[in-house]
């Protein structure tokens, strides 16, 4: 048997790009021609990037030299080895990258393969050669490569072991060059995993204008239910639609947003800004299917609350910090002001504007709109603490209690607006149980989204000092657009309330793990609608109760949080016991393998 080497030279892998020129006509003979084109600031960028060479890979000898991107090209890839024994491989994986904003394509697939500068048609049997996708499978023309995507291509030369001769030393030139082209209608999507983003829109029609389940000429309405008149299907959110990632979103009666992922059951609700696409909670798959209803849908058989306290404002939140404890008093006659000094710790009720402090006024009293602040007595104006009075029923006031020279707004600003989120609320820590029990090692797939808990206050009413009526509650900005403007919004504006792992500009930092609770605007989205029964959208569960993440509000002693009740949106104290269905989003460019989105055959994210 001879003992010699052979010497593998690769050229690897050059893009061309498909040039499209314009060509203007002129017309003339008193004839004319009119129009305007806009072109739209776009970019083409598919490029290698991120080597990653398998570590039991041959050495590079003195004269060969590992893949490397060329450093004046992005688009190829070189490398020189040299195998010796038979066992011997050289592999690596690639990233291609779709930076641009352009859709693309592989337009033409060439392949070369040279044995001592011949061309050969086949591998020769002493050697494995192979340019796959990471998971093996083969690169064809047509295969999609959307704007924002990424796909690895594994590459991998070895020298047989089962061979009964050695070769002489031999020299092989390998070269593959994709031509990545703009995507047309015949682009296909990589069969081996369909991206879960991709299938989503391309089903997805806007929302603003009438369609073949909306027959409103403005679009789908909030402030009605969804039906098979206002929504039904995948809709484009109306204002997104030039965005990076515009948003996606299912609504109505839809049976193809189920998804099996981390081997349980969820429903797909929207995608979000950055790319990602969320998911409800659905319960255990049974013979791989997703047919859950009522409790089933639920992380626990048994309710959870949302806090186990109700009587302060700060038990709205997912996280929370200072409490300021909401009391009560009856049948009393104190002594008003609309306004405080704070001096050497003693509190002194002021005038303010033309309202003088009053004297022995009923809880009850006309002007109390514009009296808020009290010592809590018939005789005096001076304390060490001052109450507020919020909210009055009857002969009954409600109040917190200030100290150290705090007034109304500090507290609504450390218990809400800059809450130092130091505490977890009930519901968080049995979601994070939950999650640690059962999703830890899947949390490379998730983004770290934003999980919204709008604290920012629609209405303030008896907690506005300058005549804030005491005989309304105040009202979170949730409150006002589900049950006011009919108006579901996803930003979420504070950044304390915009919940998240990592913290960023927008995001807090403050979330152990990537997950949350849906909002109420999402839920409208969804076709939910306040105190208005749906039995026909995806989010009913039957007769089931479960939490959001979205305030309510804050009246007499006590708060309320959104929940979904028997398939509306409805209000529960903070304390009370509802189910808990979490929401987590898969990664930008997550891919589904198999599943047509039914609740008999889930989309399969592996």
């Amino acid at each position: 048997m001879k003992n010699s080497r052979k010497k593998i030279t690769t050229y690897f892998v050059i893009f061309a790009l498909l040039l499209i020129g314009i060509v203007y006509a002129i017309l003339q003979a008193n004839l004319q021609i009119n129009g305007i084109a806009k072109i739209k600031s776009n970019s083409w960028d598919i490029h290698f990037d991120n080597i990653v060479i398998n570590e039991n890979s041959v050495s590079i000898g003195a004269e060969d030299s590992a893949a490397t991107i060329d450093p004046n090209n992005n688009c190829k890839v070189d490398f020189e080895v040299t195998l010796s024994l038979p066992g011997d491989f050289y592999e690596f994986t690639v990233d291609v990258v779709n930076a641009g904003t352009i859709d693309g394509m592989i337009g033409t697939l060439t392949k070369t393969l040279k044995v001592n500068n011949e061309a050969v048609s086949e591998v020769p049997d002493y050697l494995n050669y192979s340019v796959t996708y990471s998971d093996g499978l083969e690169i064809l023309e047509k295969h999609a490569l959307r704007a924002g995507v990424t796909e690895t291509y594994l590459i991998r030369l070895e020298f047989k072991t089962d061979i009964e001769e050695l070769p002489d030393a031999t020299t092989i030139s390998t070269s593959l060059e994709p031509e990545y082209i703009q995507a047309d209608s015949g682009a296909i999507k990589v069969p081996h995993v369909y991206n879960l983003l991709d299938t989503i829109a391309e089903n997805a029609v806007i929302d603003n204008i009438s369609s073949t389940y909306v027959t409103n000429s403005n679009g789908v309405q909030f402030n009605d239910i969804s039906s098979d008149t206002n929504g039904k299907g995948i809709y484009l959110r109306a204002g997104t639609e030039n965005d990076t990632y515009p948003i996606y979103y299912y609504r109505g009666a839809v049976d193809n947003n189920h998804v099996i992922f981390a081997n349980l059951c969820w429903r797909i609700v929207r995608t979000t800004e950055t790319g990602g696409v969320k998911l409800l909670y659905d319960g255990v798959p049974s013979n791989g299917e997703c047919n859950n209803t009522g409790a089933a849908t639920h992380i626990s058989t048994t309710n959870i609350a949302f806090n186990t306290s109700y009587n302060s404002a700060a038990y709205v939140g997912y996280m929370y910090g200072d409490v300021y404890t909401c009391s009560s008093a009856t049948g009393l006659y104190w002594y008003y002001g609309p306004d405080v000094t704070y001096a050497n710790g003693t509190y002194t009720l002021t005038a303010k504007g033309s309202y003088n402090v009053e004297t022995k006024s009923s809880i009850a009293g006309t002007n109390l709109n514009y009296q808020h602040y009290t010592c809590g007595s018939t005789t005096d104006t001076t304390c060490t603490s001052v109450r507020y009075v919020y909210y009055v029923l009857s002969n009954t006031a409600y109040y917190i209690t200030l100290s150290n020279g705090k007034k109304v707004e500090d507290a609504l600003s450390e218990m809400l607006t800059n809450s130092s989120n130091s505490t977890n609320s009930t519901i968080k820590t049995a979601i994070d149980t939950w999650y640690q029990r059962n999703m830890t090692s899947y949390t490379n797939k998730l983004e770290d989204t934003i999980y919204c808990n709008d604290r920012s206050i629609g209405t303030l009413n008896g907690w506005n000092p300058d005549g804030g009526s005491t005989s309304l509650s105040l009202n979170f900005s949730g409150y006002n657009r589900a049950i006011t403007t009919y108006s579901p919004s996803l930003s979420c504006t504070n950044k304390n309330d915009s919940f998240t792992v990592s913290e960023s500009a927008t995001g807090n930092g403050k979330l152990t793990y990537p997950v949350g609770l849906l909002t109420s605007d999402e839920v409208m989205l969804a076709g939910g609608k306040y105190y208005t029964g749906n039995t026909s959208y995806y989010l009913y569960n039957g007769s089931y109760s479960y939490w959001l993440g979205s305030p309510y509000y804050c009246g007499s002693d006590r708060t309320d949080e959104f929940n979904v009740h028997s398939g509306y949106l409805f209000y529960n104290y903070v304390s009370n016991s509802r189910g808990a269905r979490p929401a987590v989003s898969l990664k930008l460019g997550t891919h589904f393998s198999g599943g047509s989105g039914t609740s008999s055959e889930p989309y399969i994210v592996e």
